[in-house]
């Protein structure tokens, strides 16, 4: 895929390129954000999207009429929202090891705009960096996903004795 790159304003005067591909500005696309601005309208993802105008270090959704501010998309409040019911559902304790520090939400499908409830799981900062790094292992992708089938059939018998 092609890439051209975009040259970006910051409010420090110092520019920064993007490598856009051309799907950046295809408008029959999409948006990125999965039609939910709410959870998923923040800079990084937004710089790519066909219907970001971007113009005086600023960033506004076309599609949703609105400005983009957030630098990312864990300091939305509707993300916030999805996170507080993913922890609720969970007990507010790590899936794998039952730990109740230093609590993420991880997308099982890596795809940090697909915030279906089942797509979504609490774990503690230890399993989740355990989970990443699996990831990037030959095979660790399955194992990653063993392992969370398992959890959640234990988490269903705890449900349903």
């Amino acid at each position: 895929m092609s890439s051209y790159p975009v040259s970006r304003e910051r409010s420090s005067n110092v520019t920064t390129d993007l490598q856009l591909s051309l799907d950046a500005f295809d408008r029959t696309l999409p948006p990125l954000c999965d039609g939910s601005p709410d959870r998923n309208g923040f800079l990084g993802l937004c710089y790519h999207c066909p219907f970001a105008v971007r113009e005086d270090g600023s960033v506004f959704c076309e599609e949703f009429g609105i400005s983009i501010r957030a630098r990312e998309k864990y300091a939305l409040r509707g993300w916030k929202a999805v996170r507080t019911a993913i922890l609720e559902r969970d007990g507010d304790q790590c899936a794998i090891c039952g730990g109740d520090e230093d609590l993420h939400v991880h997308h099982i499908d890596l795809d940090p705009t697909h915030d279906a409830p089942a797509n979504l799981i609490t774990l503690c900062g230890i399993c989740h960096a355990r989970v990443h790094t699996d990831l990037r292992r030959e095979g660790g992708a399955v194992r990653v996903a063993q392992v969370i089938a398992a959890v959640r059939r234990r988490g269903n018998s705890r449900k349903n004795p």
